[in-house]
């Protein structure tokens, strides 16, 4: 438990750190000044020294038991504890013995030399446990990003191989250097439909012209003049409308029996069917024509008007040519249209290759650019550990020189005090030494301890005389 509460981040500064952050200021509080130690030195009079000196004499007290007397009150009333002065005063044998003191105190913010977070301690000092744990988190943090950004670089290396290796393939898009269109990237052209609209809208024509031809002997048996076939047509509408519908049919049918003719007929050329059905699709494509050739006879056998000078074969000839020139020209558009259907099949195929080409092209760049991104993110992320534990580093400093100094003012105040210590008691044992001399006790100054016996005699009486 105690080690669970001691990895755990401290927020008791989290709230001033993101006030100040707020505000612009630095999130560190400032540094304390050098404290000025203030030590009262022993300050011992004359007149305490001269009367307190005269009373020890007059007791019989000596001087080595007087001087350490005097001492262990003066250690009583200093304000800081004997062993943190640097002098070391003892009385030996009446004598005062002032050595410098064997091992200086250490401060409580000093640290072991071994201990890895020894310059943390100024800091701890004034910032409290919440400075270590935040250099101790960072510390962690560190060491993690090192193993994170090294696994991203290489990931980011790796896209980077595959992604050169797939373009050198051709399985991705090599950028384009220069501005080419689609056709000069090695796209399939298409041709226009043009051609095959102008052979429909001949076609179409073909078929309005033989059934106007077809129509003229209809419309001339019926009585219609075709000089006026409006007022006709308002005259009699339906007879007219059937006619036409009858004329349209007819033309339609040639041009159908054309087409199946010359469809037959090809079929037949190329020569690869069976012989049973090879003989069926000549028949029929006699057939067909014979029909043709039949229907033709018969519209070219009626009575047309503006047509009495031309012979019946003539015109049933021309009859037969104008759908056979439809038939023609319809296959001829369907044979452009499957060609433009393949050659849509072709470019809509390279268009798809290209897209997908482009789109991994895009997913890679878009992989490479996530990578360096996060590597990007890491990196920043990692300067600014390394920026703050610098300040970290920077302030520890700044604290540990404002402790030195603090320190030093500790250790002149001691010093000065020490130095009072043993002035009182050189004054202490003069006016001893003064009193002793003028009471003619000089034994009591003597150089050793006088050694109390344990036992005495007793003393008796002499003996009275006689009277």
């Amino acid at each position: 438990m105690s080690e669970e509460r001691a990895t755990r981040p401290s927020t008791a500064g989290a709230l001033p750190a993101r006030v100040r952050a707020l505000l612009g200021l630095s999130p560190d509080r400032p540094l304390p000044r050098v404290q000025a130690v203030r030590l009262e030195p022993l300050r011992r009079s004359w007149p305490a020294a001269f009367w307190q000196a005269r009373i020890s004499v007059r007791a019989g007290m000596t001087l080595d038991d007087f001087l350490r007397s005097r001492l262990a009150r003066y250690h009583a009333a200093l304000p800081v504890p004997a062993a943190r002065l640097p002098l070391d005063v003892r009385v030996e044998e009446g004598q005062l013995v002032v050595r410098a003191s064997a091992e200086e105190p250490a401060p409580a913010t000093a640290a072991k030399p071994s201990d890895p977070d020894a310059w943390l301690a100024p800091l701890v000092a004034i910032d409290g446990p919440a400075a270590r744990q935040e250099a101790y988190a960072h510390e962690v943090r560190l060491a993690l990003l090192e193993g994170e950004l090294d696994q991203t670089r290489r990931h980011r290396d790796e896209l980077q191989r595959r992604f050169a290796e797939d373009v050198a393939a051709g399985l991705v898009a090599a950028p384009s250097l220069v501005d080419a269109t689609a056709e000069q990237l090695g796209r399939p052209s298409v041709r226009s439909g043009v051609p095959r609209a102008a052979l429909g809208g001949f076609a179409l024509a073909a078929l309005v012209a033989e059934a106007w031809q077809v129509g003229l002997p209809l419309a001339a048996g019926a009585g219609v003049d075709p000089g006026a076939f409006g007022a006709e047509l308002a005259r009699r509408p339906a007879e007219l409308v059937f006619a036409s519908v009858f004329a349209l049919g007819v033309a339609a049918g040639l041009v159908a029996l054309a087409s199946a003719a010359l469809t037959h007929g090809e079929e037949l050329l190329h020569g690869t069917e069976a012989p049973r059905r090879a003989l069926g699709l000549g028949a029929a494509a006699l057939g067909a024509a014979a029909a043709a050739a039949v229907v033709a006879a018969a519209v070219a056998a009626l009575p047309a008007p503006g047509a009495a000078g031309v012979p019946g074969w003539t015109r049933a000839l021309l009859l037969l040519s104008v759908p056979l020139a439809a038939a023609l020209a319809l296959r001829a558009a369907r044979r452009e249209a499957d060609a433009r259907e393949w050659e849509d099949a072709a470019a809509l195929a390279w268009d798809r290759e290209r897209a997908r080409t482009l789109a991994e092209r895009a997913r890679r760049l878009e992989e490479l650019g996530l990578a360096d991104a996060a590597e990007g993110a890491l990196a920043r992320e990692r300067e600014a550990l390394l920026r703050r534990l610098r300040e970290l580093g920077a302030r520890a400093g700044a604290a540990a020189r404002v402790a030195a100094r603090t320190a030093q003012a500790e250790r002149t105040a001691l010093a000065r005090l020490a130095r009072s210590l043993v002035a009182a008691l050189e004054l202490d044992r003069y006016e001893f030494v003064r009193q002793a001399s003028a009471r003619g006790a000089m034994e009591l100054v003597a150089q050793r301890r006088r050694v109390e016996v344990a036992a005495r005699e007793p003393v008796t009486a002499p003996a009275a005389r006689a009277i």
